[in-house]
Parts: C-alpha cells; sequence; structure tokens
C-alpha cells in the first residue's frame, strides 16, 4: 500500500501517551497502526522489559494484522537490526478475548478453582430458571417474563460488560439504549432507582448462582475475573498498546487493557477508531460517552483519516450517503466526515426480488454466468444478518455445484480457499473482498429487532444497524450487490438513489419518489395519479438526467399500427435520420411488482410494427429488461449524442499547453474528419489535418487500471499539435485537475515519452494504474500533485513510478 502524506504524519510521530486513530472505513488505520510498530520497536524498546502489544477484536482480524507486518518486514528487510530475534520477541499480535482468557486460566489456578465457561444452552436453562423464580416474587413487573428472555440477558450482557457490580451502581447511571414494550404500554425507559431494575438485578444474581451450582460463569464473568487477576498480577504490561477498533469494545474490555499498560515517558497507548462502525450493543464509547469516562482525555491527541482508499468512489457514496441520515452520529465528536477518492468503477447494484429462491437463482446465476469470468471464487463474499440466511444460501450453492465456506466464527477459517465464501454482516467486520453480495436485505432483518413485544431503543438500535448495513457496503473493493426478498430493508431507501443501480452495466439508477408537481410532459398525462405513471416517470426522468434525451424528442402514448388495430406505447424516444424524425427507443411500463415480462411481449409486438425503433424497455420499476431490434436482451440503451438530431455541428476548444495557446474550431459529428475554423467571420474548412488514437479513460485523481485498448481516433489541425508520431488522446475521469483547466470528460493529447520536465502535467504508470498529475519534485522524493485542494499529492521514489508521457493539449466540447 502506497502511504499518504497524513499516513506516514501518523507512523512516524513521537509516541506522546494516550493518542487516538480515528477514521472512515477503508482509511487506512490499521495499516497505519501496523506500520508504526518497527518504528516503536526500534526507538523505542529500549530497556528490557519494553514490548508492543497490538490488540485485534477477533481471530481474522488477529490474522490481517499479522499478514500486513510480514508484509511489512519484507520491505524493510535490509534493516536486519531491526527484525533480529529479539526484536521479533518484543511483539504480540493478540485477541482481546485470548488475552483475558489467559488471566483467567491464571485466576483459577491462584484460586485452585475448577470452574469452566457455560455452554450457550447451560447459560440460558440457568437464565429461565433464575427468571421463573424472580417473576414468583415481582408478580406485578411484567417484564420478568420468558417472553422476554432476550431483552433480560442482553440488560444481564450489558451490566456486567459496564463492570456494575452493585445494585446501586445499576440503579443510578442512565441507561442509554434501552427501551422495553410490554403488550400496549407502549416504550418506557428503565427508569433510575425502579422496581423493574431491581427485578432484573435479583434475576442476575439468581442467574449467577444457577451456574455457580454446576461450576459455570458466563463470559461476561470471566471478563470480570481476568480484569481482577490482572489489575492484581499483571503478568505481562506493553510499554506500546495499540487496540484496533476500539468503538466497539465494553467498558470491561477497555479497564482490561489499561491494566496492561507500562507507562513511561516515551510510552504510548493507542485507540483506533470508527464511530460509524459501532455495532455492538454492549459498547461503552457510544452516544454521549467519550475517552475522558475511561480516564484519557483525546483533545489534542487525536488523527484523522478522513479518505477511504478500499472501496470505489460509486460505492463510497452510496455508503456515505446511507450513515449521513444518521444524525446523532453526524454529530458525534468523533465522528470523521469522510473525504471521496477519485477511485472510478461501477456503482452499487440493488435487486428485489418477489421469494428467496428467486433471490437465490439471481445470486447463483451472477456468480456462475458473471462473476466467475473476470473473478476467482476466493475473491466473492455473500454477507447476511443471520446464519440462519447464511445456511439457506449455503444449501442452494452447493444444490447449483457452486464451491462455498460458511464461516461460522469457531473453528479456523480459510480465506484463501478457492470457494464463495458465506459470512454474517458482524463477522465481514475488519475485511475485504473484491466483490461483495449483501443477500437479505429485507425488512424482516434489517434492522432487526428483538421481537414484536421487546425491543430496543428504535432509535439506537436503527442507528446500531444502519452502522452495520454500512460496514458491509465497505467490505467491497470493487463490485457490490444487494439483494432483498418480499419488502426491502428501509436502509435500501437511506442510500440516496442516485448511486444505485437497478441492474449491472446500465446507467438506470433505483426507482425513486417523483412528486406529481415535478411530473414531465403532464400535458400528454391521461391520468396523474395511475401507478403505472410514477413508473413512468421515473423511466422519463432517466431517459432525461441520465441518458440526456431532449424531452422534445420524447413522446407518451406514441401511436403504433398493428395491422388494422392502433396500440399505443407508454414513451418514444425519437431520433433524427437523414433529417426524417421516427422512434428510436420504445418503452412499456407496467405497476409495481407485476414484473417485466408482463410488460415484454407487449413491447415485442410494437418493436416488430415499428421498423425504427432500435431498442426497448421493459420495465415494472423493480425489473427491467431491454432489447435491441432483433429482440434479444441488451445491458443499455445508447445515451443521446448530436449525432440524433438534423445539425451536428459542434464548437470544440484546443488549448495548446505547450505554447498556452487556445484555438477554436467546428467539428461535424456525422464527419469526424471533418474540421473547420474561422476566419474573418468565414467558416474554412482545414485540409491539413492528423489522426491520433484515442485510449481508455484515465483517472484524474485515484489511479484507475491502464487500458490500451484503442478507442477510436480524433482529428486536430497538424500545426496545432506538431510532427511527433508518439501522440495519443486520454480521456479524462474525476476532477482532481480542475485548476489546471482540466475537467471530467474533456481529452487530453499526450506526447509518449518517458521523462518530464518539473512542472509538466504527466500521464503516470504506478503499479499497473495510470493518472494524471502535475510533476514536482521534493527533497529527493517526485511528488505528483493534483490541482483540487479535494485531494492529496503522491510522494514516491522514482523506481516507484514510470512516465507514460507528458500532456501538451486539452480538448474541449
Amino acid at each position: 500500500m502506497q502511504l499518504n502524506l497524513e499516513q506516514k504524519k501518523i507512523i512516524e510521530s513521537k509516541p506522546n501517551g494516550h493518542t487516538l486513530i480515528k477514521g472512515v472505513a477503508g482509511s487506512g488505520k490499521t495499516t497505519v497502526a501496523v506500520n508504526k510498530i518497527p518504528l516503536l520497536i526500534r526507538h523505542y524498546c529500549v530497556e528490557r522489559d519494553d514490548k508492543v502489544l497490538m490488540a485485534t477484536y477477533n481471530k481474522s482480524l488477529s490474522k490481517f494484522v499479522a499478514f500486513i507486518y510480514e508484509n511489512i518486514k519484507n520491505e524493510v528487510n535490509d534493516q536486519k537490526s531491526l527484525f533480529d530475534e529479539n526484536n521479533e520477541d518484543k511483539l504480540e499480535i493478540k485477541t482481546i478475548d485470548s488475552l483475558m482468557f489467559y488471566y483467567f486460566v491464571q485466576y483459577k489456578k491462584k484460586h485452585k478453582l475448577k470452574i469452566e465457561i457455560a455452554s450457550p444452552k447451560e447459560s440460558q436453562n440457568a437464565l429461565i430458571d433464575a427468571i421463573h423464580y424472580v417473576a414468583n416474587k415481582y408478580e406485578d413487573i411484567k417484564i420478568i417474563d420468558p417472553r422476554f428472555l432476550q431483552f433480560i440477558k442482553e440488560e444481564i450482557l450489558w451490566i456486567k460488560s459496564c463492570n456494575y457490580l452493585e445494585l446501586q451502581e445499576y440503579q443510578s447511571v442512565d441507561r442509554v439504549g434501552r427501551v422495553r414494550k410490554v403488550n400496549n404500554d407502549g416504550p418506557q425507559k428503565l427508569r433510575k432507582n425502579s422496581k423493574q431494575r431491581n427485578a432484573i438485578y435479583e434475576v442476575l444474581l439468581k442467574y449467577n448462582s444457577n451456574l455457580e451450582k454446576i461450576n459455570r460463569l458466563d463470559f461476561q464473568d470471566m471478563s470480570l475475573l481476568a480484569l481482577n487477576q490482572a489489575r492484581k498480577n499483571p503478568i505481562n504490561k506493553y510499554t506500546h498498546i495499540l487496540i484496533d477498533e476500539s468503538q466497539d469494545l465494553t467498558k470491561v474490555q477497555l479497564e482490561f487493557l489499561k491494566t496492561l499498560y507500562n507507562e513511561k515517558s516515551y510510552s504510548s497507548i493507542t485507540f483506533i477508531a470508527d464511530v460509524a462502525q459501532s455495532i455492538y450493543p454492549q459498547a461503552w464509547l457510544i452516544k454521549n460517552r467519550s475517552f475522558t469516562s475511561i480516564g484519557y482525555d483525546m483533545k489534542g491527541k487525536s488523527n484523522s483519516l478522513s479518505k477511504n482508499y478500499r472501496t470505489t468512489t460509486q460505492i463510497a457514496q452510496a455508503a456515505f450517503s446511507l450513515i449521513q441520515k444518521d444524525e446523532d452520529l453526524i454529530e458525534d465528536d468523533n465522528f470523521v466526515k469522510p473525504n471521496l477518492i477519485d477511485k472510478q468503477g461501477e456503482y452499487p447494484i440493488y435487486k428485489n426480488f418477489d421469494n428467496k429462491e428467486d433471490e437465490c437463482s439471481y445470486i447463483s446465476s451472477l456468480i456462475l454466468k458473471d462473476l466467475r469470468k473476470a473473478y476467482n471464487l476466493k475473491d466473492i463474499v455473500i454477507i447476511a444478518r443471520t446464519n440462519t440466511q447464511l445456511k439457506e444460501m449455503e444449501s442452494y450453492l452447493q444444490k447449483h455445484n457452486i464451491p462455498c465456506l460458511l464461516f461460522d466464527g469457531k473453528d479456523e477459517f480459510d480465506f484463501a480457499k478457492e470457494c464463495v465464501k458465506l459470512v454474517t454482516m458482524h463477522s465481514i467486520k475488519g475485511l475485504e473482498f473484491k466483490v461483495v453480495i449483501m443477500a437479505g436485505m429485507n425488512s424482516k432483518v434489517m434492522p432487526l429487532y428483538l421481537s414484536k413485544n421487546e425491543f430496543d431503543d428504535v432509535e439506537m438500535l436503527e442507528s446500531r444497524e444502519r452502522k452495520l448495513f454500512y460496514v458491509g457496503m465497505t467490505r467491497a473493493t470493487e463490485k457490490l450487490f444487494i439483494t432483498s426478498d418480499g419488502i426491502p430493508s428501509k436502509f435500501i431507501k437511506d442510500i440516496d438513489y442516485k448511486y444505485l443501480r437497478i441492474k449491472e452495466n446500465c446507467l438506470m439508477r433505483r426507482i425513486h419518489s417523483i412528486k406529481i408537481e415535478d411530473y414531465l410532459l403532464k400535458e400528454s398525462i391521461p391520468d396523474l395519479y395511475s401507478e403505472e405513471e410514477r413508473i413512468r416517470q421515473w423511466i422519463l426522468k432517466e431517459l432525461n438526467e441520465v441518458y440526456k434525451y431532449p424531452l422534445n424528442l420524447i413522446t407518451l402514448e406514441q401511436k403504433i399500427n398493428i395491422g388494422s388495430s392502433v396500440k399505443f406505447t407508454d414513451i418514444a424516444v425519437d431520433i433524427y435520420r437523414n433529417k426524417v424524425k421516427g422512434p428510436y427507443i420504445l418503452v412499456e411500463v407496467k405497476r409495481w411488482g407485476n414484473g417485466a415480462q408482463n410488460a415484454l411481449s407487449q413491447l415485442k409486438s410494437y418493436m416488430a410494427n415499428c421498423p425504427s425503433a432500435q431498442y426497448g424497455i421493459a420495465t415494472d420499476g423493480n425489473e427491467l429488461i431491454i432489447i435491441n431490434k432483433e429482440l434479444e436482451e441488451v445491458n443499455d440503451i445508447p445515451k443521446f449524442s448530436s449525432s440524433m438530431i438534423p445539425s451536428a455541428l459542434e464548437t470544440i476548444e484546443y488549448i495548446n499547453l505547450k505554447r498556452n495557446i487556445s484555438h477554436k474550431f467546428i467539428k461535424d459529428s456525422n464527419s469526424i474528419s471533418e474540421i473547420y475554423v474561422e476566419s474573418n467571420g468565414i467558416e474554412e474548412k482545414v485540409e491539413n489535418i492528423r489522426s491520433i488514437p484515442i485510449y481508455n479513460e484515465i483517472a484524474a485523481g485515484k489511479p484507475i487500471l491502464i487500458n490500451d485498448s484503442l478507442e477510436g481516433k480524433y482529428f486536430l489541425p497538424s500545426d496545432w499539435v506538431g510532427n511527433s508520431n508518439d501522440l495519443f488522446i486520454l480521456k479524462i475521469k474525476g476532477d482532481s485537475m480542475i485548476n489546471k483547466n482540466i475537467n471530467d470528460g474533456d481529452y487530453v493529447v499526450i506526447n509518449k515519452q518517458n521523462a518530464a520536465d518539473i512542472g509538466d502535467i504527466v500521464a503516470v504508470d504506478i503499479e499497473g494504474n495510470a493518472t494524471l498529475k502535475t510533476y514536482k519534485s521534493m527533497g529527493g522524493k517526485i511528488l505528483l500533485m493534483p490541482e483540487n485542494d479535494a485531494y492529496e499529492p503522491f510522494m514516491l521514489d522514482e523506481d516507484q513510478f514510470s512516465i507514460i508521457g507528458v500532456a501538451v493539449g486539452i480538448i474541449k466540447n
């Protein structure tokens, strides 16, 4: 990974006690922390007892951290004094649970206890018995009932995770996020100093007693004993502690790690966090609770990483639009507002199905027919809210001979195995895959309520579930698919429709509501309030806004003669051929949920009787089918171009970057080799022209993959571009060069060469990726500078990139 300036600044900073690294998903928080380890070992582990601990949330994250660290070791293997045997002993990469279990074992040995962690079944039986026991004593407290088992279980888990060992402590704290609903009484907070809290605490005591009788304890009490042991007899202390995913830790876990901190003048304890990914109800550092609650004031001690380097721009836009709906999150002091990187890709695809069978069928077909052509199976992950959903999917994939592996969180999981991975949304946290398929995103499980009669504070629960959805979305590095069966999750609508597509390789955006006052072509609508009109208005808006067809070329209720009868197609898009106007695209719509197939047969009959029609669209707003003149299914329709109207003359500007001169010329899009310039008010045809090859797009921002496929030719006057035989043209994506007047969609003329002067605008190859930047140097390094303050420069050694060519001109419509 190429580290940017803000990342390097954090890595190279001097240890300074407690610090916070906060950042958005994909910003490299963990990578930065791991890259800091060599500096800590080499320069700030000077005494024999100095050690570094990297504490992770789970096993998969520990593996990921170890993988990053091994790569760092390989990159700096010339620094042998850093990675000799003695120095290696100074680093430990451990899960927090494994550390706590170690101290629990020490506690058992010290007190000669024969006690083990209870199984889920043992814990449940003990809790049910405790509820029945206390219910007889508190008959007027409706919540003490086995029907509310999950509610009570989570409350007890929360009490223990917060280390509230006395009833009075529990009675006096504000219970953020806990609400109960019994029958029609409506939500009620568990008030301070209430009889309800008293009853719940008695259930806790009886539950503990029941487990103690069978020499068992739950995981939370194990953690409390581990904390007790670490406070009294810490075996290993660490001069430097780096705590990943700290926003998800309980108070007990945070206090435990604090006891392992060996505070010195050069020591450090670093918390790595993203509050937008806080997905556990027992987490301590939640709304209205800061690091000061565990003894650390982070004022002036925090660093922010705001740029997402993992996902494409399009996936990031969709994900960020979702979490922006959470006002409490946005107002959180530790929230980092994301800045987008111009890493071009495809927008996420969202599809809804009537039933689970159709959804599974689509996913298996997607993998077998499309994804397998471009990706290894190990690059694909299917994530879902529940294990039950994943087991259904596993069964379906196995039935269709698609190798897959379900992650159950217990055994070692081989992420490198050549098969599709099946992982819950909680377990995917911290990982990444090239292709992510979020399956079963329906209203029954997202958000997931405990039951119809009980739930958390709805606002807080939905905030956690929205963050969980966001976590799932931001695991994808290249492609993201979201599917649902039945009623879609409310979070689908929270994603800005501009950032979701209805099918792959198609520009059509997800259907969205349009106000009647904003309807297009109202004068031609027979019934403004019909369900079909809602669908038609969506298609009209897409044709006009996305595909750029002018409204004066669009007709509603276009007549189609079929034999002796007259029919009417819902939408017809006209273009001109040989100065004759005629239908080019026909559209048939049905009301939502009726299926595009019901519109398709009708559309085909219209197409067969309309010789000029080249494309047809059938849709019900959910499903979209596009066909060509041969009635074959295709991915998309063409965008509007000036060649579709009678006058196809365009005025183009060519800017000569070497001479800083601007020329204007007129081009006929119907005859691309003809160029005219105006002289004394008269248009004159330029005779001496040359053709320059156009190649695939290049990013004016984050690098995109180089593709040397020829896309066509562009003709320019020879006098303007000189005699070089090594010219080629690239189309620009992104806005990072706007201060040099290079905008998204412009064409840049490049002279192929492998050297450049300071200040040149260069096209460069960075590890197989191409980008356009200004070439500068600083302190022995090369700076590839964007010309937009929203973007960061790349600081590289000369052997880390190669120059493709130097920009000599810009072509602007």
